[in-house]
């Protein structure tokens, strides 16, 4: 698949995981890597001189005036923004083996959710995320940094809309499955489709009522009465395990 860059603008990418995966993957334009004197990067350090890429050892204290933040972790990358896909694109290419998982995010606005719900997503099994362009948090350097650099590698697709989105995921044979409160406990989700879509909405609205009504099913996890609902990154999470343990267990 080849992937879009939204624009040419510069970003700074903290913090030594999400650095090490960019310098790893390479989607992204790399310009220049800042990196503490006191920071022990030496590993990112040959991966720069390796690709040729210019890097320069600064002070702490730079570094925090550089990031504007002091969650560094003594390494700025300079960048270019992270290239994305059309959804047509990340439809193309079908998966051979246990199936096919996608994950979509509606209105999720704090870049640490998006982040966190990521990081779920590459490590248990999903090919890609479907973003609204409108709605949600942007793909910024914090989306990476909390994804522990899962940001870096996961393919992620702009999508118009939600709503639009879904229809396109029916009309290509996906279930689509909705995350939300009012639904049928998830452990009586006991046969998972071969394409699958969980679709988790954001944290204030939730999934709404145009996307629910295109939903194959919608899933909630219990819990009990102490605490109204979980943090969406948590509820993805669960989900995306279950997913994970009934495809198993058919094996």
């Amino acid at each position: 698949m080849r992937a879009m860059s939204d624009s040419e603008e510069i970003q700074l990418l903290t913090g030594h995981q999400s650095v090490l995966e960019a310098l790893k993957h390479r989607r992204r334009a790399l310009h220049r890597l800042w990196v503490s004197r006191k920071s022990g990067a030496g590993e990112l350090i040959r991966l720069a001189g390796n690709m040729g890429l210019a890097f320069r050892e600064v002070e702490p204290v730079d570094l925090g005036r550089m990031a504007g933040h002091g969650k560094h972790q003594g390494v700025v990358l300079e960048c270019g923004p992270l290239p994305v896909f059309s959804i047509d694109e990340i439809l193309r290419f079908e998966p051979s083996g246990s199936g096919d998982l996608l994950l979509m995010t509606t209105g999720i606005e704090d870049p640490r959710n998006l982040g966190a719900i990521v990081r779920c997503g590459l490590f248990l099994g999903a090919r890609a995320m479907l973003v609204p362009r409108r709605g949600s948090t942007p793909l910024s350097p914090a989306v990476s940094r909390t994804s522990s650099g899962a940001l870096e590698s996961l393919p992620i697709a702009m999508v118009p809309g939600a709503v639009s989105a879904c229809q396109r995921l029916n009309s290509e044979g996906y279930e689509v499955v909705a995350v939300e409160l009012g639904g049928t406990p998830l452990w009586e989700w006991h046969t998972v489709s071969e394409k699958t879509a969980l679709i988790l909405g954001g944290e204030h609205r939730g999934v709404g009522q145009g996307i629910r009504k295109l939903c194959d099913r919608l899933v909630t996890v219990p819990g009990t009465d102490a605490v109204g609902s979980l943090n969406v990154s948590v509820a993805a999470g669960i989900a995306l395990y279950h997913v994970m343990e009934r495809r198993r267990a058919r094996e």
